[in-house]
């Protein structure tokens, strides 16, 4: 039986939907750009060496990631100077008209030099926005959400997330299968490019339904704000914004790898698209599961020690998963350790982006949860799939990503075991509460 006090309020519900709402669209342009980038790299990288037009695309890929950091401290003046809200709204529009004019974007063919150039500014563009998102949605739905909830609720912005990645790399087979592989080189991809429009329009909707997070609310009443939030960020938490680099480096490196998985199967096996995108897609989708499953085990056990069991999982299962993508062509084997893969680093993402947010106090949370996260974007799901492939050419092994698998792994550990050590006791985030940084 329901009680008054088991019911959540409506502003946490609101939040939670919003960020999981938010999450889904920066997701699934990033997971579209990543399972196309072999059908229309040639479009505006054309070389008569299909991994070089594939490895350019990878590089452009990883150009968003780069702009991560400076949008997380614009967007995060807005966000702690005047609200999480208008930072959050004005974020979500300026990624959902990027990502159609990615749609719209005519090839080498017809631009010439600036075809490239203008896919690079609009890339450019879209790691701006998607600077604030993840931790954005985070952080507002921790702040607005009960201590015994928050975390559970939380969990839903990274489900939003593989969602949202699932969601595009579904329609990516789709239309493999319906229209066919050239329709898709040929210029089909930017249907699903162009469908981030009509997305964007139900996001604004929900986001101008919501209220500011009580806590900002609270701390802006009692004049807490700081003039430059990333000023303050440098000159006081900088220990703590190192700590949180690392694991956001770990984290975005290791969940960005299932993308990567289709680029490696399509552009360098040369696997047929249908069977591929089938197996992503449905792995995607119920992996996204994980995220909701963590949730509640971080909500009892906490966030490091689930976190600790996740990172040697995901180490021990990357050997296998490399060896049956290198050498099996089946859906059933594809799935399955594409599944294992995915439901690891999905599982991973709650408690990580949840501790990081609660890492650092009010006053300057939606700017350094954000950075922190944003030099993981950078170091990890940026150069991610442009690493592995270099490591699986350099080495003429289907194993060397496991060496870039391994490496993420080992930091993760370590920023965990030091975070426990300086930063906050792992049951005090456990019961919700947020922290102070040392």
């Amino acid at each position: 039986m329901t009680t008054s006090a088991d019911k959540l309020p409506a502003p946490a519900r609101r939040a939670a939907v919003s960020g999981l709402v938010g999450t889904f669209i920066e997701y699934y342009d990033f997971g579209l750009y990543s399972v196309l980038t072999v059908y229309f790299a040639p479009v505006f990288f054309p070389s008569e060496d299909p991994v070089v037009s594939l490895i350019a695309g990878l590089a452009v890929f990883g150009v968003g990631f780069f702009a991560r950091p400076l949008g997380g401290i614009i967007f995060g003046q807005i966000g702690d100077r005047y609200g999480r809200r208008p930072a959050l709204i004005s974020a979500i529009v300026m990624m959902g008209v990027l990502t159609g004019c990615v749609g719209l974007l005519p090839g080498y063919a017809v631009l010439g030099i600036w075809a490239p150039i203008l896919l690079i500014v609009l890339r450019l563009g879209q790691g701006l926005s998607s600077g604030s998102e993840m931790l954005g949605s985070v952080t507002f739905v921790i702040e607005s959400a009960p201590p015994r909830k928050r975390l559970l609720l939380a969990s839903l912005t990274p489900l939003g997330a593989n969602l949202g990645t699932a969601i595009g790399t579904s329609g990516a087979f789709l239309l493999a299968v319906i229209a066919g592989r050239e329709w898709l080189a040929a210029g089909g991809w930017r249907v699903l490019f162009l469908l981030t429009l009509p997305l964007t329009v139900v996001a604004l909707w929900l986001r101008t339904r919501i209220d500011d997070s009580p806590e900002f609310v609270r701390a802006r009443a009692a004049r807490r704000t700081v003039g430059v939030p990333a000023v303050e960020m440098f000159r006081r938490h900088g220990r703590t914004l190192l700590i949180a680099a690392g694991l956001a480096i770990a984290t975005n490196g290791l969940g960005g790898l299932p993308l990567w998985f289709a680029s490696y199967l399509i552009g360098l096996r040369g696997l047929p698209g249908d069977t591929v995108y089938a197996a992503l897609s449905v792995a995607l989708l119920v992996g996204s599961l994980a995220a909701l499953g963590s949730g509640m085990l971080i909500q009892r056990f906490g966030q490091i020690r689930v976190a600790a069991v996740l990172l040697i999982a995901l180490l021990a299962w990357s050997v296998p998963v490399m060896w049956v993508l290198g050498t099996q062509t089946a859906f059933w084997p594809l799935f399955l350790a594409i599944l294992v893969f995915d439901c690891l680093s999905v599982a991973l993402l709650p408690p990580m982006f949840s501790l990081i947010s609660q890492m650092f106090p009010t006053e300057v949370r939606y700017t350094a949860s954000n950075f922190g996260n944003n030099i993981g974007g950078v170091l990890g799901s940026g150069i991610g799939p442009l690493v592995a492939t270099q490591l699986l050419v350099a080495t003429g092994s289907v194993f060397g990503p496991v060496a870039w698998v391994a490496g993420l792994v080992t930091l993760g550990v370590v920023s965990s075991a030091i975070h426990t050590r300086f930063v906050v006791r792992d049951d005090h985030v456990r019961e919700g509460a947020v922290a102070e940084s040392p």
